[in-house]
C-alpha cells in the first residue's frame, strides 16, 4: 500500500485505490470512480502533497488498459480480483475465461491499443 498524495487514499498491490476512513473503506479501480465514490459519501476530497498527487494521477492514467479488471504492472498483465496475470494479454484472456470469469472491453480504442501493442511484444 503506497500513499498517493490524496488525504487517505492509498495505492494497492492490485493497482486498486483506497479511501481509508475510520474503520471502513472504500475501494475504486480509478481514481476518478473514488473520488465520486467519497463525494456520494459526503466525505472530504484534498490534496495533501501536490507532486504526489500527480504521480499518482499519472499511474492512474497509464495502468487504464481498456478491459475490465485488467491492469498492468511492470511486464504483466494481471486480472484484478485474482491470482491470474501473465506476460501475453491473450493468454490472461485465455485464462480468464477459463475460470469462469467476465472479460469485458471497456474502452474500444484503449483496448485495441494494448492489444496491438501485447502482439507487437511477441513477433
Amino acid at each position: 500500500m503506497r500513499f498517493s498524495g490524496f488525504m487517505n487514499v492509498y495505492l494497492l498491490d492490485d493497482m486498486s485505490w483506497e479511501y481509508q476512513f475510520a474503520d471502513k473503506s472504500l475501494k475504486a479501480n480509478t481514481l476518478d470512480e473514488l473520488e465520486i465514490l467519497v463525494s456520494l459519501y459526503g466525505l472530504k476530497w484534498n490534496i495533501l502533497d501536490e507532486n504526489l498527487a500527480q504521480r499518482s494521477l499519472e499511474i492512474d492514467k497509464n495502468n487504464k488498459t481498456g478491459f475490465l479488471n485488467v491492469y498492468r504492472k511492470g511486464d504483466e498483465w494481471y486480472y484484478r480480483g485474482s491470482d491470474l496475470k501473465s506476460r501475453s494479454l491473450k493468454t490472461l484472456k485465455k485464462r480468464v475465461l477459463e475460470k469462469g470469469l467476465v472479460w469485458k472491453e471497456t474502452d474500444k480504442v484503449l483496448a485495441e491499443k494494448n492489444w496491438k501493442l501485447d502482439l507487437r511484444r511477441f513477433k
